[in-house]
């Protein structure tokens, strides 16, 4: 194994080193969160060194959940009283309306999206054979 074999990967060695998809490699290098060299035509090869600068720690204790843009930080809080009490009224009238809907439909629960999605494709092949 050469020195330049070890200081590069492939987009698919990368995302299996972070635990992330290649697409979302691919839309790092695109949005230049990290950068990529072209070697050869087709082949793209990303630095190790480049990879662990994308590798940085959360720190709950202080706040600070991670970085935006801009390097802007992101803070949370408590929600207030007020606030969670809002939340709760939110909750209660999303299950009254499921449990009216549920009453509307005889206790027919809607079929799953995979079924509705897969429906629709087909309707659409029909449509374009």
């Amino acid at each position: 194994m050469h020195a330049i074999d070890e200081d590069y990967v492939t987009v698919s060695e990368a995302a299996t080193l972070l635990r992330v998809a290649p697409s979302t490699v691919r839309r790092w290098i695109r949005e230049g969160d990290v950068p990529a060299y072209r070697i050869g035509r087709r082949r793209v090869a990303l630095r190790r060194t480049d990879l662990s600068a994308l590798v940085t720690p959360t720190s709950a204790a202080t706040g600070t959940v991670g970085k935006l843009a801009g390097d802007e930080e992101l803070k949370f809080r408590r929600l207030t009283p007020e606030e969670k009490q809002r939340a709760l009224d939110a909750m209660a009238r999303a299950q009254e309306l499921s449990k009216r809907t549920l009453a509307e439909r005889g206790g027919r629960l809607f079929s799953p999206s995979w079924e509705i999605i897969n429906e629709q494709r087909d309707e659409r092949t029909r449509q374009l054979s």
